[in-house]
């Protein structure tokens, strides 16, 4: 199929603690595996982290840097504001995952939880955290929707 996306790449957030955000994700099995700064955005450190699948991202930026985000307004457009609503990282076990997280610095806001979503139902095992940076986070156990291909195809 010709499509001119692949999948997700990686989630960017900002964060008033660089290090105890990758120590965060570490914690759950993403890698550091690249790090930069930028000073004329104000970007004193960013760090890319990849996850324990190596199919995506995260990338980190210290709270004073001035990137594009949700919340400022737009070259020439309105504010963008809660358009992201979470993160989604699939984990083995929600419940070892949640124990991670929370031993890590995060906070359980929900869960685990196991709930039938549509026609045919699928089954969804998941957990909502809110991360270091105050980002929320969905942990999801793996799952198949009925519309879903195999990689690759």
């Amino acid at each position: 199929m010709n499509t001119p996306v692949s999948g997700l790449h990686h989630i960017a957030l900002r964060t008033p603690d660089v290090d105890r955000t990758v120590a965060f994700y570490e914690a759950l099995g993403y890698t550091r595996v690249h790090g930069w700064s930028l000073p004329q955005i104000d970007l004193r450190r960013a760090v890319m982290i990849q996850s324990p699948d190596a199919a995506s991202w995260i990338e980190i930026f210290d709270d004073r840097a001035r990137v594009p985000m949700q919340g400022d307004p737009a070259l020439d457009g309105p504010v963008a504001t809660g358009a992201l609503v979470h993160l989604c990282l699939q984990v083995r076990d929600v419940a070892a995952a949640i124990e991670a997280a929370t031993a890590a610095g995060g906070s359980l806001r929900f869960g685990p939880e196991r709930l039938d979503l549509g026609q045919p139902p699928v089954r969804v095992e998941n957990a909502i955290i809110d991360g270091t940076a105050g980002e929320v986070i969905e942990l999801l156990a793996p799952l198949r929707f009925p519309g879903d291909r195999d990689a690759g195809g």
